[in-house]
């Protein structure tokens, strides 16, 4: 394990889109960058620390500069040890108390006192600046949504949810605020485009795309949030997932170990088979549960019994590694596995691309 985090890995896959990678090599230190299916060294001493977007990567090198790599070209911000934030379309920075994000290659200041409440989703942030505003960025746009500072914030990828000064609960969905409760609730989690909480009068409620519907009327034990669902054990301990409006009754019991990230869940039964809900179906993996499983946008990896890399793409089932394979990881809907000492994989888009 301690070789495969020596390679800094990470990267985004989209048919259409571009894609970014970066690893630095343990034997010579040297930080290479994979944009678009082209590999280019850009450091020959190591960097501190490195995120990558869709069709970006953000690093700090060694002598604390802050650079951006976009569309095969370099850029020097000329800051030394920023705070960055990267997801897949929006990348914000700090620089004392000045907020600025990076997007579709272009960078641009949104405040100059951004103090607090500081929250980011692929699509969208928000923060209170100097003034107690509390402000929120999406599509291009920069706007006020309160004239006071709010006291609780969460962001998913394309929402900000919050408790206002009053403690009422809003949401900010594509360029609309919306009042959800006039009472705080007692819990929420986000995701994107869902909301569930448990309200003031406890009753368990899944806001999704403006929609408000009450699951039950009685506190889950257990619930989380994915893209466009929302998992939860029910009043008669039933595991079940809210996906697009429909109830999937998934096991009587909650599973001994549950996974979720992006638009997959992955659990296991008490047999020990695994399995994955994805888009309403679920699919059963394998029979058993791996010691390392890795899951993003559209992909579960894990090695079976033999040392190969299986798992599931775009809700097929798929073999990905044709050698054994040391470690592994997944970037959105892209694999990088470490075959030996010196040697990587990236399977990307049904392609394999070797380094060295």
């Amino acid at each position: 394990m301690k070789y495969f985090f020596l390679l800094l890995f990470s990267l985004v896959c989209y048919s259409t889109k571009a894609q970014s990678a970066y690893f630095t090599d343990p034997n010579w230190n040297y930080f290479y960058a994979f944009n678009d299916y082209y590999l280019e060294k850009l450091e020959f001493l190591p960097i501190i620390s490195a995120q990558a977007g869709k069709d970006y990567i953000a690093y700090i090198r060694n002598n604390n500069r802050f650079i951006i790599y976009s569309n095969g070209q370099k850029k020097d911000l000329n800051l030394s040890n920023p705070r960055y934030f990267a997801k897949d379309d929006l990348m914000a920075y700090f620089v004392d108390q000045q907020l600025w994000v990076f997007q579709q290659g272009k960078t641009k200041l949104l405040d100059r006192w951004a103090i607090d409440n500081f929250a980011i989703g692929d699509q969208i942030l928000c923060f209170t600046n100097n003034f107690d505003k509390f402000m929120v960025y999406s599509e291009d746009s920069l706007q006020v949504l309160e004239l006071w500072k709010v006291n609780q914030v969460k962001a998913g990828d394309n929402l900000i949810a919050y408790l206002d000064v009053n403690n009422q609960f809003k949401v900010f969905y594509y360029g609309t605020k919306e009042l959800i409760e006039e009472i705080a609730p007692r819990s929420f989690k986000v995701s994107k485009n869902v909301i569930a909480y448990v309200s003031n009068l406890e009753d368990f409620v899944i806001w999704d795309r403006g929609v408000k519907s009450t699951i039950q009327y009685q506190i889950p034990s257990w619930y989380e949030c994915g893209e466009d669902f929302v998992a939860y054990v029910d009043d008669m301990d039933q595991f079940v997932v809210y996906y697009l409006g429909e109830r999937f009754e998934l096991l009587s019991y909650k599973p001994s170990m549950i996974m979720i990230k992006e638009n997959i869940m992955v659990y296991a039964d008490d047999f020990g088979f695994l399995y994955a809900f994805y888009k309403g179906k679920t699919i059963r993996l394998q029979s058993f549960v791996p010691d390392k499983i890795a899951i993003d946008n559209d992909i579960v990896v894990f090695k079976d019994n033999y040392g190969y890399l299986k798992g599931m793409l775009y809700g097929e089932k798929t073999d990905f590694s044709k050698e054994i394979a040391q470690d592994f990881e997944v970037f959105n809907q892209s694999l990088v596995y470490k075959v030996d000492r010196v040697s990587w994989v990236v399977f990307n888009d049904g392609k394999y691309y070797n380094y060295p």
